[in-house]
């Protein structure tokens, strides 16, 4: 029995306190361990030995605990936050996107479900945009630019997370594609794994973004409505 004689009692040490911070930190243990949806709040209460109600001041609805989890992740991460040119947060941000994947590969799903919500979580998306914004980018194009960074980063690190998660790999049966139609396909299986296709990423991004784009032709204005004939 854990605890200490006092007075020829065994003392109990105190549970260790309920708190938003130590529900999320299970949630994103469990959904590493078994996947996102393993991450349930009865799961959760479960393993934490409360009742699942307890969690509710903390985490009322399933949302409540994916964007909390989402939250969660991104403190964890290396995001760039602060004042660095637009190709520098480029390349930090896809470089701890990365890392994320690879380090929580069944909670990383939430990335795909959920938009990130709060300070903590957006910061470095305020980084980006200012980033952007002080290379003469206007509001539409900085918002563009930061968009595609994050889902292209996202797309690149599903596989990213799959393949840390210790699942079979999945990858296109060759045996039923001949070398003659199929060449580059073939030749292609033996580079494949020399490819880091995290830092092309990174690099093909900013060799995009560096790119003069040329104006947008102006939305017109909306013709104003034609007056309705009056009756005599």
């Amino acid at each position: 029995m854990y605890g200490r004689q006092v007075n020829g009692r065994t003392s109990v040490p105190p549970a260790t306190p309920l708190s938003r911070d130590r529900i999320l930190d299970c949630a994103v243990r469990l959904a590493d361990l078994k996947g996102l949806e393993a991450a349930s709040l009865r799961a959760i209460a479960t393993d934490l030995g409360v009742h699942v109600t307890s969690l509710y001041n903390y985490l009322p609805t399933k949302d409540a605990l994916l964007d909390g989890i989402v939250e969660q992740l991104f403190a964890r991460a290396d995001l760039p936050v602060g004042e660095l040119p637009w190709e520098q947060w480029v390349r930090r941000f896809v470089a701890a996107v990365a890392e994320l994947a690879r380090t929580h590969p069944g909670a990383f799903a939430v990335l795909l479900r959920r938009p990130v919500q709060g300070p903590g979580a957006t910061a470095t998306f305020e980084c980006g945009l200012a980033a952007f914004r002080r290379a003469g980018m206007d509001v539409s194009d900085s918002y563009g630019a930061v968009k595609c960074v994050a889902l292209g980063v996202l797309g690149v690190c599903v596989e990213q997370a799959y393949a840390a998660s210790g699942s079979e790999d999945l990858q296109t049966d060759m045996s039923r594609l001949t070398w003659q139609d199929f060449p580059e396909l073939h030749l292609t299986v033996s580079a494949a794994g020399e490819v880091d296709v995290v830092a092309m990423l990174a690099d093909v991004l900013v060799a995009g973004l560096a790119r003069p784009h040329p104006p947008r032709a102006a939305t017109p204005s909306p013709a104003p409505p034609t007056p309705s004939p009056r009756g005599r």
